[in-house]
């Protein structure tokens, strides 16, 4: 039974993979106060979303999360690291929007076609802010910092700006070989369990587990900012109501906006 398995760790959050979303996730929650524990696991050529897991609830799981998707079938995103233009605040006087489940599984089909698509076992960020696009469109952001991507390879220059910044908050990444399964407790989502050279890890979460995909960060790294040069900024970015996000890249300049992304 769940309850009865030997945690190796427990911390606030876990994040399945040392890529774009666990470490933007993980610097986010290190600057939140809490504890963070990332898997750095092997490249996957996969879909960063593992629906055919071997362990029969963690697939489950994932089945019902995409219940009314045919996963294998979505086309890919555009870019490896979307740029949003959106705009600073949503518009005066705007409300929450009303819940319409199809732009929820639209949503959730964007990021899990997306190389930069996460999901999270817990709904909500006490720590987001909303944001709109230009449609008035809103979303939930969670920014970690703004930084100056290499445009020849703006995914991989990021993904080692954000391994950065994780090292110097001490993030704990932990080499694995890979991922076994989730880990729950009356249905809900309390750890998970990585194969390392050594047998299982198992890692308890206090909060909730993300599961993203890795990366390969052998690019030189984006670097922060001069001043007066154009921001953009890396974000955490979700639907209110959705477990599915994805790290986007966010300004307010739609010539920065278009390119050269």
């Amino acid at each position: 039974m769940s309850w009865e398995l030997d945690w190796d760790d427990e911390v606030d959050v876990v994040c399945s993979n040392a890529g774009l979303a666990g470490l933007a996730s993980a610097v986010a929650a290190a600057d939140a106060g809490a504890d963070v524990f990332v898997a750095d696991g092997p490249p996957d050529a996969r879909r960063w979303l593992l629906p055919e897991c071997a362990d029969p609830d963690t697939a489950s799981y994932f089945h019902q999360l995409t219940a009314d998707l045919s996963v294998d079938d979505l086309p890919p995103v555009d870019s490896d690291l979307p740029v949003r233009l959106v705009q600073a605040a949503p518009p005066a006087g705007r409300s929450a929007p009303p819940f319409i489940g199809s732009r929820l599984r639209d949503w959730a089909a964007l990021c899990i076609g997306s190389p930069t698509g996460y999901l999270y076992s817990r709904i909500g960020d006490q720590t987001a802010s909303r944001v709109a696009n230009a449609a008035g469109e809103l979303f939930e952001v969670t920014e970690v910092g703004s930084v100056v991507p290499d445009p020849q390879d703006p995914s991989g220059s990021v993904a080692r700006w954000l391994a950065d910044e994780a090292q110097t908050r001490s993030v704990d990444v932990v080499a694995v070989t890979g991922f076994e399964r989730l880990v729950f407790e009356e249905g809900m989502v309390t750890g998970a369990v990585f194969a390392t050279g050594t047998g299982p890890l198992a890692v308890r979460a206090r909060h909730g587990v993300l599961i993203c995909r890795a990366a390969a960060r052998d690019s030189a790294a984006g670097r922060a900012p001069t001043e007066g040069e154009p921001l953009l900024r890396v974000a955490l970015v979700g639907k209110e109501g959705s477990r599915f996000g994805r790290v986007e890249l966010l300004t307010s300049d739609s010539a920065v906006a278009s390119g050269p992304w």
